[in-house]
């Protein structure tokens, strides 16, 4: 190595120790001050998603005449791989065209061949465009053609729930938000119940720039008068990438208990369900 060539590189090592420092004294008036959460990614990002979840649902009806109940179990397991390419970026929300590339379904009830089957087949090679609030809300959906979907299926292919504070948050600061369980599925209909939701920023790595985030919501009914009864509790964590704008891992369990009592007058017998969800969504550079 030559002296120049040598000066040059002792050089390029001091500056990048310089910036490594920076960093690290930055990252404890962050923590001190206060930090923004929120979707952003960088228009031109493609974010390969890998989404895992088991549903396992237990049901139980009493049986006639005061005798022994029924009950049985069905679980199901989805696992789907997806892109997000990032088409426009503003400061109040981001543009993204979310793309299917595989899914596969499985189910231990052999009734339901027939609509795991078409299931697969609607969510494969989907494309959808979504408009996302930098709190993660899904405030638009529609196909590639501009037809506007159902808030129901946009609400499937998010790939993320609306989850980020309005606010900078500290270490150790919560905050709560409040979201819809899906409509349809094992979590029942819209409308029927909603999570109450309480973040926290547990931690921050080194730099600053990875958030771990904690979370833990009561599952609360809405319409107990229609003879549905919804209790049940919600517990993960996730990691927050900030320089990416996107949250790179989640891992989340949901256990439901509800009890239907349908009217007299259709003569059914009561019935009561338990649900648990195990989910984790990871987004991954490609290989």
């Amino acid at each position: 190595m030559t002296v120049a060539a040598a000066i040059g590189a002792g050089r390029r090592t001091l500056v990048a120790a310089l910036a490594v420092s920076a960093i690290e004294l930055a990252a404890p008036a962050a923590r001190a001050q206060g930090i923004t959460l929120r979707l952003h990614p960088h228009v031109g990002d493609t974010l390969h998603t890998r989404l895992e979840q088991q549903t396992e649902v237990t049901a139980t009806m009493r049986g006639p005449s005061g005798g022994a109940p029924t009950t049985r179990t069905v679980t199901t397991s989805i696992a789907l791989h997806s892109r997000t390419i990032v088409r426009a970026s503003s400061p109040a929300s981001t543009l993204v065209l979310t793309m299917v590339d595989s899914i596969q379904l499985h189910s231990t009830d052999p009734h339901s061949a027939e609509q795991v089957a078409q299931a697969e087949q609607m969510l494969r090679r989907q494309q959808l465009l979504l408009q996302l609030a930098t709190d993660g809300t899904v405030e638009g959906a529609r196909d590639v053609r501009g037809v506007a979907l159902p808030q129901d299926i946009a609400d499937a292919m998010a790939v993320m729930p609306a989850v980020f504070p309005g606010h900078p948050v500290r270490v150790g600061d919560a905050w709560t938000r409040v979201m819809p369980l899906p409509s349809g599925g094992p979590l029942g209909a819209r409308g029927a119940g909603h999570v109450n939701a309480v973040f926290r920023l547990d931690s921050l790595d080194r730099s600053g720039n990875l958030a771990y985030v904690s979370m833990h919501g009561d599952i609360v009914t809405d319409r107990e008068s229609e003879g549905v009864r919804l209790s049940g509790v919600l517990n993960g964590s996730m990691l927050v990438d900030r320089v990416r704008g996107w949250m790179t891992d989640s891992r989340c369990t949901v256990l439901l208990r509800s009890a239907v009592t349908p009217a007299p007058s259709t003569g059914l017998a009561p019935m009561s369900f338990v649900t648990k969800v195990t989910q984790r969504l990871r987004t991954m550079d490609k290989r």
